[in-house]
C-alpha cells in the first residue's frame, strides 16, 4: 500500500506554481498586495502569539538587556522554574538565583501575561582550521500580538527599571577615598561601607532627626521635579558645631539610610582645581560626597587664592616630594595646592556637578563663622543642620543604646544638670561604655561627671570675676 501518490503530489505542485505565476503576471498590483495582506491577517489569527528573541551578546559585545532580563527574573524564577543556578555575585551582598537553559517563566504585566523562556543553543566556528563550539543564549519573550506596543513601550522600559532597583539593593556598598596621585588613572581607592550608625542609633535631637529624614526620602522621590525645574538632581548638607555632636555618625546613618555610597574627599591631597573635577566626574550617582572640617582643610574664608612666595626653602621642596613619594602629602606640600574657593564652589555647584544624579554633597565644620557665604547660600549648601551639646531627648537615645535603660531614677536630676554645662554626646558615650554592664554605675558616674564639670565652670567664671575686679582695683586714678 501506497501512502503518497507521487504523481498527484507532482501535479499539485505544477498547479501552485502556475497558479502563483498567473496570480502575479496578471492581478493588478493593488489586488496582488490587497490579497497578500488579506493571507497574513488570516495567518495572524491563526497565531496570535509573537516572540523577541534577546541574545547574551550582541556582534561580540555584552548585551545590556540580557543582563537586565536575567536580574529581573532572579527574582520571579523561584517559584516555576525547575532548575536553578544559585550564585554570589562578586561585590555583592546577597545570592542570586538564575535560570537554566530550557527552562520558561511567567510573568503578568498590566493585566496581560508574558512568558520568557531561556535557551541556548551550541554554534561551531572555524578560525584558522580549528574548529571551537561556542554556547549561545538567549532569553525569548512570548506574547499576544495586540499587546506589542504595551510590550515595547511599558513592559520592557519596567523591566530595565527593576533589574537597576534590584542590582543597586544588592550591591555591597563601598567607602571610597581619593587618591595623592593617579594610580593607572584610578582616582579612588575603596573598602566595603561597613558603619552601624543609624538614625535609631544616633543622637541628635527626635525632631530634627525626623526633619533629616522627610527631607532625604523628599529628595530621592523628585527626579521628574529636578528635570522640570531645570536644576541638578542633588542636594547640600553643612553640618556644623563643637567637636563630638555626632556630626561622623550623622552622616553614615544617612548613608545607611539610603543606601548610598560614601566618596570621602580629602582636599589636602587634591593638587588642583582640575584634579578636583576629575574627582567629581568619577564619582557615581547614588552617592553620598563628604568633605570634613572643610574650614580645617582649605582656606575658604575670603575669596583670595594663596599665593606661594618663589623664596621657599629647599627643605620645603624636599619635603613635599617626600611626602608624594610615600602617598602622604605633608603640610608643606599641602601648602602648594592650587585649589581655590572657586574651585570649590564649581566643584559643589558648576557645570561639571551635573555629571551624575541623586547625589548628596555633606560638609562639616567646626567654625561655620570661619566659612565664605558664597558656599553657605541656597543651592550650594540648601540644609544647614546645627549639631549642638547634647540635650535631653539625645541623652535619653545614649541610655537606651549604651546601657539599655528606658526610664532611671536619676534621669531627672541628669535633665536638670544637661542645660547648664557644655557635654557632647560623645563625652556620655564614654562614660557609658566604660561601665556598660552596670547600668547604674553609669547612671551615677554621669551625674558625678556633670556636676564636676559644672562646679569647674563655676570656679572659672569666680576666677575671671575676681581678675576683672582686681583690675578695676589697681587702674591708677587720673589727676
Amino acid at each position: 500500500m501506497e501512502f503518497f501518490d507521487w504523481k498527484s503530489i507532482g501535479s499539485l505542485l505544477a498547479t501552485f506554481m502556475f497558479l502563483r505565476t498567473a496570480i502575479r503576471d496578471f492581478l493588478p498590483p493593488e489586488v496582488y498586495r490587497a490579497l497578500k495582506s488579506f493571507f497574513l491577517k488570516i495567518c495572524a489569527l491563526l497565531q496570535p502569539n509573537m516572540s523577541v528573541i534577546i541574545e547574551e551578546y550582541d556582534a561580540s559585545y555584552s548585551n545590556e538587556l540580557f543582563d537586565s532580563v536575567q536580574l529581573y527574573l532572579s527574582s520571579r524564577c523561584f517559584s516555576t522554574a525547575k532548575v536553578l543556578k544559585l550564585s554570589k555575585p562578586k561585590n555583592s551582598k546577597s545570592l542570586t538565583f538564575t535560570m537554566d537553559a530550557n527552562q520558561k517563566v511567567e510573568d503578568t504585566f498590566e493585566g496581560f501575561k508574558l512568558r520568557w523562556s531561556l535557551q541556548s543553543v551550541e554554534k561551531k566556528t572555524n578560525h584558522f582550521g580549528i574548529s571551537r563550539s561556542n554556547e549561545n543564549r538567549f532569553f525569548q519573550l512570548t506574547f499576544h500580538r495586540k499587546h506589542k506596543d504595551a510590550v515595547h513601550a511599558s513592559y520592557l522600559p519596567h523591566v530595565m527599571e527593576e533589574a537597576s532597583r534590584i542590582k543597586f539593593k544588592n550591591r555591597e556598598r563601598r567607602l571610597y577615598t581619593n587618591r595623592s596621585s593617579e594610580d593607572n588613572g584610578r582616582l579612588w581607592s575603596s573598602v566595603p561601607f561597613t558603619h552601624p550608625s543609624t538614625f535609631d542609633t544616633v543622637a541628635i535631637d527626635p525632631v530634627l532627626k525626623d526633619e533629616i529624614k522627610a527631607d532625604l526620602v523628599k529628595f530621592t522621590g523628585r527626579k521628574d521635579f529636578y528635570t522640570r525645574v531645570g536644576r541638578t538632581w542633588k542636594r547640600g548638607y553643612l553640618l556644623y558645631g563643637p567637636p563630638g555632636t555626632g556630626k561622623t555618625s550623622l552622616i553614615a546613618a544617612i548613608a545607611n539610610f539610603l543606601e548610598f555610597d560614601i566618596y570621602d574627599l580629602e582636599l589636602t591631597a587634591v593638587t588642583s582645581n582640575s584634579q578636583l573635577r576629575k574627582l567629581l566626574i568619577a564619582t557615581s550617582s547614588k552617592s553620598v560626597i563628604v568633605v570634613e572640617d572643610i574650614d580645617c582643610t582649605l582656606d575658604l574664608s575670603d575669596r583670595k587664592k594663596r599665593i606661594i612666595k618663589k623664596d621657599e626653602t629647599d627643605l620645603e621642596e624636599n619635603e613635599i616630594k617626600k611626602g608624594d613619594k610615600e602617598g602622604n602629602r605633608s603640610p608643606a606640600a599641602a601648602a602648594f595646592s592650587t585649589v581655590s574657593l572657586s574651585g570649590v564652589l564649581n566643584f559643589v555647584d558648576g557645570l561639571w556637578s551635573s555629571c551624575g544624579g541623586e547625589r548628596l554633597m555633606i560638609f562639616t565644620t567646626n567654625h561655620k563663622e570661619k566659612l565664605d557665604p558664597a558656599l553657605l547660600r541656597p543651592g550650594r549648601m540648601d540644609k544647614h543642620i546645627n549639631l549642638s551639646y547634647c540635650k535631653f531627648p539625645a541623652f535619653k537615645t545614649l541610655m537606651d543604646n549604651y546601657l539599655y535603660l528606658k526610664e532611671h531614677e536619676l534621669e531627672n536630676e541628669v535633665k536638670d544638670l544637661l542645660p547648664e554645662v557644655q557635654v557632647t554626646p560623645a563625652d556620655i558615650a564614654e562614660i557609658f561604655m566604660s561601665c556598660n554592664d552596670d547600668a547604674d554605675a553609669g547612671m551615677r558616674n554621669l551625674v558625678e561627671e556633670i556636676q564636676k564639670k559644672l562646679a569647674a565652670e563655676l570656679e572659672k567664671q569666680r576666677v575671671a570675676n575676681l581678675g576683672g575686679e582686681s583690675i578695676e582695683e589697681e587702674k591708677p586714678t587720673e589727676t
